[in-house]
């Protein structure tokens, strides 16, 4: 059994808390809320299993947290996941959110840019996310100053015909929609809308 303790706490979301994993830096866990029931993680790693049948060399960066199994705690049965780090530091990614809300460090050229290949991986290799936040994207510094969106929560979708996952003009058509419903068509038009919530 892991043992997570106060000092590997990471973060919380509506669903779950997150924990550095004690044993691998590379990894986290994120432990289920009380109130979030069993059926929901299971759709969730159901959309994973489907996803590790991939190729994922063809991708041209991880741009998503990927799941890896399930594992007991002291804190109850966790998910074992990727852990975003900056190569440039080693220190945990921070996520959109902060970088549009608090910080300035990261030029919006910049973020634009990464945004709009995030869009571009997303259709391209019909992955989809049904909770797009800024607070569920991290921002990864790379040793050569680039910039890359990485999701870390909401992977998956609802659809009961999921004509997405097949065809590309659906999978673009998914993707637009996304975007446009979680005010992501510019990197501006986010942070106005952070700023209002």
């Amino acid at each position: 059994m892991i043992q997570l303790e106060d000092r590997h706490y990471i973060g919380e979301g509506e669903i779950r808390f997150c924990y550095e994993h004690p044993n691998k830096k590379g990894l986290c866990i994120k432990i289920p809320r009380p109130e979030t029931t069993r059926a929901y993680t299971n759709k969730e790693l159901l959309y994973f299993k489907k996803l590790s049948k991939r190729n994922k060399t063809k991708y041209n960066y991880p741009f998503y947290s990927d799941f890896y199994d399930e594992i007991q705690t002291n804190k109850g049965l966790g998910q074992v996941f990727d852990l975003v780090r900056d190569e440039t530091t080693g220190k945990i990614s921070k996520t959109l959110e902060y970088y549009l809300i608090q910080s300035n460090e990261i030029d919006d050229k910049k973020l634009e840019n990464a945004l709009l290949e995030l869009k571009h991986q997303m259709t391209k290799h019909k992955v989809f996310t049904r909770d797009l936040r800024a607070r569920n994207i991290c921002c990864k510094i790379n040793k050569d100053g680039s910039i890359r969106l990485i999701i870390i929560d909401g992977i998956g979708h609802r659809d009961f015909f999921p004509f997405a996952d097949w065809f590309h003009y659906f999978s673009q058509k998914k993707v637009d929609r996304t975007f446009t419903k979680w005010h992501f068509n510019s990197i501006d038009e986010q942070r106005n809308f952070l700023k209002k919530g």
